[in-house]
């Protein structure tokens, strides 16, 4: 009976949990975008800054709106003390470890501030910033609720509750937690998940009635005209995704190398974004905002070869500009954007050489790859694809672009562009759980005070005495302010006879530091043979304990089990 009464709690909680984060993500998504839509029609109709040229009159309305969600980042960055924005990447490695929870203040603000860029017009998106937000409430919700379910896996329904409202794509929000966040399966985590997955879908649905997002009709060829062709354009698809990926970085690198001159100041670069893509927008309005209108127009054909050709090389170099200037954004629509781009341009290509005209697929299939190559989640850009089309069709030409074009980039750029970030700074999830764990995990706390010190002076007579009777075969030798100085073995000891054991010491031992994580700490004694190594602190140089090469790999067996334990559970 107790099990049941706790199993039925336990569900109650999952469903409480992962209803309430799937409708908070519903509500959020839905106003983000009605938000950002709103303020781009304003920005298209808008005649200020208008000046007549000839018989054409040009607005550089798209500036000031520019200029104005500038100036709303920095308001947001610098009133609420933010030092960096946050985004899916930091969402991907919070599930993985536990040392560095995510900020909630930090991840609120990103989102106002991706908010604040798209509305303005800079060339970034929403899904990435409505992830990480989704992640955020999930943790922050978790601070209220008291169950068995980690952290993990309120961040896990707060992504998948995103993704499902933003796309109206239920399982293939499911599936993009697990695959591109969590990174693998468990019993405990699927059933919240799911609920807060299908709550998001359900309640975006009935509170804020819509057509899709994307317009993509299912009208299409048989596969076997197809998927020859996506064969051949694959590569295509992966060199822009690469291109895509490469560009974003760059622009990183080198604003972070500009605000860390003198010369520059980090709140200039903002509005120099803003200037850059406010002006390229004047001339090729189709990059501005989250172009979701232009999205359907050129998977609908309506765009000429030229136009595609424009729109996709400003698209790349625009979102790189924004997002490397500080207009924070996600990168998960751009990409979107540039596949289609990419697909339109093969398709009509294909069409004017004479073959049928299947434009629209390969468009469809484009976006999928792309975006696949960029997130790091081929299963679930494929899902995406079939739940929006409905189209047996479509799923399957998708699937045949995605993997090919992932299995080129993941081999040439990485698994996704959020684990080049990751790498950047460090940190490498293709590792896995385990070895982040051991990364974090300091050898400090390991450390015994079952060990012998003497000071210098010790004869060998008294210190092989002591060791006999304490059952060592090793003593420390430190100074009257505990500072390491060497180390003495029993052969040593016996061989100093009634002289000082100081001549003797060995000056220096292998020593691992106190806030020495356990990995490294492991690679440093793999050639040590002995009875325990001493643990001193870094700055001071005193010796804080001593530790066996037992004692060591039980710490490490330990930390690996438990990360074990949150995969399997």
């Amino acid at each position: 009976m107790n099990r049941v009464r706790e199993a039925l709690v336990e569900v109650f909680i999952i469903f409480c949990v992962g209803g309430l984060i799937g409708a908070v993500l519903a509500i959020v998504s839905n106003l983000f975008v009605m938000g950002v839509q709103y303020f781009g029609q304003q920005r298209e109709v808008s005649t200020l800054l208008s000046i007549t040229m000839g018989e054409h009159t040009v607005s550089f309305s798209s500036l000031l709106f520019l200029w104005a969600a500038a100036a709303a980042v920095v308001f947001i960055k610098t009133g609420l003390g933010i030092q960096r924005w946050s985004g899916p990447a930091d969402s991907m490695y919070a599930a993985h470890q536990v040392h560095e929870p995510l900020n909630i203040k930090q991840g609120f603000a990103s989102t106002l501030a991706a908010f604040a860029s798209a509305s303005g017009g800079a060339s970034v998106g929403q899904y990435g910033p409505i992830v990480h937000f989704g992640a955020t409430m999930g943790i922050w919700v978790k601070r209220f609720v008291s169950s068995r379910l980690t952290h993990e896996i309120y961040l896990g329904c707060g992504v998948a509750a995103a993704i499902s409202a933003g796309f109206n794509a239920p399982i293939a929000g499911v599936i993009f937690a697990h695959e591109a966040i969590l990174r693998h399966f468990s019993v405990r985590a699927i059933a919240p998940i799911t609920v807060a997955s299908v709550s998001a879908s359900t309640l975006s649905n009935y509170w804020f009635p819509h057509s899709t997002t994307f317009d993509i009709g299912s009208a299409v060829p048989s596969l076997a005209e197809v998927v020859p062709f996506l064969v051949v354009l694959s590569p295509f698809f992966a060199l822009v995704a690469i291109l895509f990926m490469l560009a974003l970085r760059y622009a990183t690198q080198a604003a972070a190398k500009l605000n860390s001159s003198p010369k520059v100041s980090p709140l200039l670069l903002p509005f120099v974004a803003a200037t850059i893509c406010g002006l390229v927008g004047v001339w090729v309005p189709q990059i501005l905002g989250l172009g979701i209108g232009s999205i359907n127009e050129m998977i609908a054909g309506n765009f000429i070869i030229s136009l595609l050709i424009t729109v996709l090389i400003a698209k790349i170099l625009m979102t790189a500009v924004c997002l490397g200037g500080g207009l924070f954004g996600g990168v998960f629509s751009p990409s979107l954007f540039v596949g289609v781009a990419a697909g339109a341009l093969a398709g009509q290509i294909l069409t004017l050489m004479g073959f049928a005209d299947i434009a629209s697929i390969i468009s469809v299939a484009a976006m999928a790859a792309v975006s696949s190559a960029v997130i790091g989640a081929p299963l679930s850009a494929v899902l995406i694809v079939l739940e929006l089309t409905q189209s047996y069709q479509y799923a399957v030409a998708a699937m045949m672009a995605v993997m090919v074009c992932s299995l080129i980039t993941a081999r040439v750029f990485g698994q996704s562009y959020f684990d080049r970030q990751l790498l950047d700074r460090g940190i490498d999830l293709a590792k896995g759980r385990e070895a982040i764990a051991l990364s974090h995990q300091v050898i400090g706390p390991f450390a015994s005070d079952d060990y012998i010190r003497v000071d210098t002076g010790a004869s060998g007579e008294i210190l092989t005495l002591e060791m006999k009777n304490r059952g060592h075969t090793e003593a420390y030798v430190v100074d009257s302010e505990g500072v390491l100085k060497g180390k003495v073995s029993i052969f040593l000891a016996i061989s100093a006879g009634s002289d000082a054991v100081g001549p003797s010491m060995d000056t220096k031992p292998l020593t691992l530091f106190s806030d020495e994580p356990l990995d490294a700490s492991m690679v440093k004694v793999s050639q040590f043979v002995g009875e325990s190594l001493p643990v001193v602190d870094r700055a001071s140089g005193k010796l804080q304990g001593s530790i066996a090469e037992g004692a060591l790999f039980q710490a490490v067996i330990d930390v690996q089990a438990q990360a074990r334990n949150l995969e399997r559970n």
